[in-house]
């Protein structure tokens, strides 16, 4: 049942959910420090850290839950040098999907891997600093101590036309993995009384 105020347990559990839903994101996107990985890297992402959002989603009863975790991968992916564009992207996008959560009264498990579809587009986020300024992110690599070599490897293996197919194979990670995590976590999807 949905209730009005926040509780300290919430907040908790949006914590905590966050950190480990961002650990997964982060420890499966080390692919991608193998240019030829890169495109896959979003999908990868999203799948692995599919069943961890599910199981959360079993969590979130109210308006919120789904924003504080946008905000810290948002304040994550900023502080991590992602671009300028991160942080508002993913809380545009988790704006998306509290809005998808709110229409299922947070009760939905449809609407919960719909949510985390949608969610899954901050990858979008996070790779447009390489779309839009590419020549200002090739010299940041370069100088970051990546080299020549990893960033002509990482713009042959993504092109500017390769923006849209990626992010959107991330999504497609992204709702194979609440797939994953709904046949995973299906007990507890009874016990909170999702459908």
């Amino acid at each position: 049942m949905k209730k009005d105020k926040f509780t300290v347990r919430d907040l908790v559990n949006a914590g905590l959910f966050s950190v480990l839903v961002l650990a997964a994101v982060w420890v499966s996107g080390m692919i991608g420090f193998l240019p030829i990985t890169m495109p896959i890297v979003p999908f990868v992402c999203t799948f692995v850290a599919g069943p961890v959002f599910m199981l959360y989603s079993t969590r979130i009863k109210r308006f919120g839950m789904l924003l504080i975790m946008g905000i810290i991968f948002g304040a994550a992916f900023s502080a991590s040098g992602h671009g300028i564009y991160v942080f508002p992207g993913i809380v545009i996008v988790t704006l998306i999907g509290e809005y998808i959560l709110k229409m299922g009264d947070y009760n939905s498990i449809k609407h919960a891997r719909w949510a985390y579809t949608v969610f899954a587009l901050f990858a979008g986020a996070n790779l447009l600093p390489l779309y839009i300024s590419r020549e200002s992110y090739y010299k940041a690599l370069v100088e970051s101590g990546y080299g020549v070599e990893y960033a002509d490897k990482l713009m042959t293996y993504l092109p500017t036309w390769s923006f849209v197919p990626v992010v959107l194979f991330g999504c497609l990670g992204a709702y194979l993995g609440a797939g994953l995590g709904i046949k995973i976590l299906n007990k507890h999807f009874k016990s909170a009384g999702m459908v």
